[in-house]
């Protein structure tokens, strides 16, 4: 355990709302065949917790919780309202095989990170531990301890900051992508942003933690790389490469390392060090011997300051560029790095896991990413994670040595990762499992609770729904055809020839995207009728709230088929109406997130603003905020809409009003007896796309009570069918 292990856990409780008064912490010995052994019990008013290290204990402490039918989770933070007695609950033991434990994506620190505070921060750190969370990716300072890497190595400060570019962005510059797209960064930026990594760093050692820090791949300004480095290329971003294996890259690599230590602090006797070169760009080279001297580069660069550093890797590469990277290849790259100085990540293992053709030999983790960009979508399968973590478990693959989260994105679907951390300490039955999560979501035990999730459980989290079913309403009209079916799947391996790079998956041939409709309003219906009982008011409201917006956005598609049917038909005016109709929906759906905080734009634009000191500079930050839930980068980049999300604001003055163009566009070409121009459109759409990224505040926040709101929307435009015992429609 930490120096002072029971001081830790208690403050830890005490944070999150617990009475500490009556809680004991016993230090419990390793054992041999686990990573981690937790337990608690609780009698006579006292609550016992034990583990063998601060996070395991608390993990028990979560544990105990679920058996009293409440649950700490990002919607419901602190035990509210607290007991003035623990409830007796009998000796329970917990055990993990899984010593690594990881949390969190390169990209989530832009999708949702970006602009947290420390108690945003701080809180995150507290469900980590109840989570138990042992390896955090943290990459926040990062930015400027490269700003002033690339100072010290003669980088002009104006040329370093216009590299950096964008606060949105940072994930994607650290990776190698891009660079020099918006931004500045406020004057203030650097200084604030190291004082609280380190306080952030502070607080996750304090919890027994090991946070893993990223490294720069050698992707740095021409001045830095040489006239004659190679490059590398993502979406439309060209990027000078240091050679790995040069002697400048190690140089690089130290004066980094030295300056990330003196900001930064210690990272520790044996640290953990994210570096991913190419992490969606092939290298400049596909010859065995220069991946070798590639990949031996960078683990010599990083052990020269840090002899017993772990290089954490991606194997997404290996998957997103399968066709390059052949098993020689990868052999080759990874040949001259020590087996115990490498932890490569299976990263999308609940979708394309890469470990059931072998690791390539290597100690690795398994995570699943789930979620793509942030963009609103409700689904997971939830009996397929259960399946895969069971048999890992089961059958402990060779070198297997961890599990963990590495959504692009969190704060979505709480219930997939509520069920992935309890999966770690022990297999479940996902049926039992859902009809306690029921009670625990909302704190009270309700039949109604009970079947909703029953009713999600077979349809949004059902068998297969490892893919995101995707919003209409977020997909870009850009021709007279449905949108949905044309735009390839994000994540998915790029495929031979010109790759197309979009957000939007085609859900046109599934038809249980609409024939599961009527069994989700009634979930959302039979939640709403917990609206006075319920002692988590927040997890209802956002639970009832994104369950509604599903429905309302997914019935968007009979719109858009209409009005593409009386387009072919020749019937401007019905392309009108349809057009009206989908005009009225998109504007429910603006009012219905407007009743959430965490639904609105504004919100997002002024936790981005309130990293500026002036005008110019918060509205520099208001930019890129817009531009990563928008256009993302480029209008040329295949990125648009990546990051789409059902928030207020967004719907009302951007998507309405493209989805308006592209109505207006159909009826007046039906109006000439002329063929569509889609040049026409096109200049319509980016027009609109630009004027929402240049435009400054949203007022799009709503006072109303969101389940009046939602409870209007289901029954005026959803008419339910009857629904079969397994969810879905008859």
């Amino acid at each position: 355990m930490t120096e002072h292990p029971e001081s830790v856990v208690l403050a830890l409780l005490e944070r999150v709302g617990a009475d500490t008064s009556h809680v004991r912490v016993e230090e419990l010995p390793p054992e041999e065949t686990h990573a981690a052994v937790a337990g608690f019990e609780a009698g006579n008013g006292v609550l016992t917790l034990r583990g063998t290290d601060v996070l395991s204990t608390a993990r028990a402490f979560a544990r105990y919780l679920h058996g009293q039918g409440r649950r700490i989770t990002w919607e419901a933070p602190r035990l509210d309202p607290p007991w003035e007695r623990w409830p007796d609950a009998p000796r329970t033991e917990l055990r993990t095989p899984f010593a690594v434990r990881y949390h969190l994506n390169v990209v989530t620190h832009g999708y949702s990170t970006a602009y947290w505070d420390e108690d945003r921060w701080e809180r995150e750190l507290d469900w980590m531990a109840l989570h138990g969370v042992t390896h955090p990716l943290l990459l926040t300072g990062y930015e400027s301890v490269l700003a002033e890497t690339l100072r010290r190595a003669g980088v002009d400060a104006t040329a370093a900051r216009a590299w950096i570019g964008s606060a949105a962005h940072l994930p994607w510059m650290s990776m190698g992508g891009m660079h020099d797209f918006g931004g500045p960064l406020p004057e203030r930026w650097d200084d604030r942003r190291i004082a609280l990594a380190r306080r952030i760093l502070t607080h996750a050692r304090e919890l027994g933690m090991t946070p893993v820090l990223p490294l720069p791949g050698g992707h740095v300004p021409r001045s830095v790389a040489g006239p004659d480095a190679l490059e590398i290329e993502w979406q439309g971003w060209r990027t000078p490469l240091m050679d790995p294996a040069s002697a400048d890259f190690a140089r690089f690599m130290k004066l980094f390392l030295d300056t990330q230590e003196e900001l930064l602090g210690d990272p520790g006797f044996a640290p953990v060090f994210a570096v991913d070169p190419f992490i969606e760009s092939l290298p400049p080279s596909g010859d065995l011997a220069d991946l070798a001297a590639a990949g031996a580069g960078v683990h010599d660069a990083i052990t020269a300051v840090h002899p017993r550093a772990t290089w954490l890797l991606q194997g997404w590469p290996f998957h997103y560029h399968r066709g390059f990277w052949t098993d020689e290849r990868v052999a080759a790259y990874l040949s001259r790095v020590p087996h115990d100085r490498l932890l490569l990540i299976d990263l999308w293992g609940e979708h394309a896991p890469m470990w059931r053709k072998g690791m390539h030999g290597r100690r690795w983790i398994w995570t699943a990413v789930h979620n793509f960009g942030g963009r609103f979508a409700l689904f997971g399968d939830l009996r397929g994670l259960a399946r895969d973590v069971a048999e890992l478990i089961e059958t402990a693959p060779d070198r297997l040595e961890g599990i963990g989260l590495a959504p692009e994105a969190i704060e979505n679907n709480t219930v997939f990762y509520e069920a992935a951390s309890d999966l770690v300490w022990g297999p479940l039955d996902i049926d039992t499992w859902l009809a306690d999560f029921a009670v625990q979501r909302y704190g009270v035990a309700d039949d109604s609770a009970v079947e909703a999730w029953r009713l999600l459980g077979a349809t949004l989290y059902g068998p297969g729904r490892t893919r995101s079913i995707p919003s209409p309403v977020i997909a870009r009209p850009w021709s007279a055809r449905a949108p949905f079916a044309t735009q390839r799947l994000a994540g998915e391996a790029l495929p031979a020839g010109p790759p197309r790079m979009s957000a939007n998956i085609d859900a046109e041939n599934d038809p249980a995207v609409l024939g599961d409709l009527p069994a989700i309003t009634r979930a959302a219906q039979l939640l709403l009728s917990l609206a006075d009982r319920a002692l988590s008011r927040e997890s209802l409201e956002k639970d009832v709230v994104e369950l509604t917006g599903h429905v309302l956005a997914q019935g968007t598609r009979y719109r858009i088929r209409g009005a593409l049917e009386a387009f072919a038909a020749g019937d401007a005016p019905e392309v009108r109406r349809q057009g009206a109709a989908l005009e009225d929906d998109l504007l429910a759906l603006d009012r219905l997130a407007a009743t959430r905080e965490d639904s609105r734009a504004s919100s997002w634009i002024d936790h981005a603003r309130a990293w500026g000191d002036t005008p110019a500079e918060r509205d520099a930050m208001e930019r890129d905020a817009r531009s990563l839930i928008s256009v993302w980068g480029h209008q040329s980049s295949g990125l648009h809409d990546y990051s789409g999300r059902h928030w207020s604001g967004l719907i009302r003055d951007l998507y309405a009003p493209r989805w308006d163009a592209w109505i207006r566009w159909l009826a007046e070409s039906v109006e000439r007896d002329a063929i569509p121009d889609e040049s026409v459109l096109h200049r319509r759409i980016i027009e609109i796309e630009e004027r929402w990224r240049a435009g400054t505040g949203s007022d799009d926040v709503s006072s109303e009570d969101p389940l009046d709101v939602a409870a209007r929307i289901l029954a005026t435009r959803a008419s339910p069918r009857s629904a079969t015992p397994d969810g879905r429609a008859a």
